[in-house]
């Protein structure tokens, strides 16, 4: 046997590493297999905007967010983020983290009810690495609909009444 160091390393090999791990975890786990989870915005076909990440069992990791530089400002990630949890949930996740940097998009997790999990300083040296995570709530979106359209509020559950809510 030989060890290799490879600076490009071809596709399909880091693929074999990967499709192992997950094939070994699922059987270890009994949660199912990992399952990519993507949402691109598409301007002229072109990508513009996404998130993408996977889900496995009740979790959900988001690996990749960008914004096109001149479309920033706009809520586009803010909407990509709520896009990918509510698919998540969709999904039976409870939970999503993100990984990401200190000069990056800290604001924008904290302000999207991102709770930092861990950090570990200086990596990169002047930079910080930095785990985030929100809980989920899978429910009741779908079943809201469904009691608005039968004609319940479904802040009250009786038909034709809305309890107050809080401003």
């Amino acid at each position: 046997m030989e060890f290799h160091v490879e600076d490009n390393p071809d596709p399909l090999d880091i693929e074999v590493l990967e499709t192992q791990i997950r094939r070994e975890a699922s059987a270890a786990m009994g949660l199912g297999d990992e399952v990519e989870l993507a949402i691109f915005v598409r301007d002229a076909g072109k990508v513009v905007a996404g998130i993408s990440g996977w889900t496995w069992g009740d979790c959900c990791e988001l690996q990749s967010l960008w914004v096109k530089p001149s479309l920033r400002g706009r809520g586009l990630a803010t909407r990509l983020i709520a896009a990918a949890e509510t698919e998540a949930a969709a999904r039976g996740c409870t939970q999503t983290v993100h990984f990401t940097y200190d000069f990056q998009a800290r604001a924008l997790y904290e302000r999207n009810g991102y709770e930092l999990a861990g950090r570990v300083e200086d990596f990169p040296t002047g930079t910080d690495v930095l785990w985030y995570r929100k809980r989920l709530n899978p429910e009741p979106i779908a079943l809201t609909v469904v009691a608005e359209n039968a004609g319940f509020s479904a802040r009250s559950g009786s038909e034709g009444e809305s309890a107050p809510t809080e401003g």
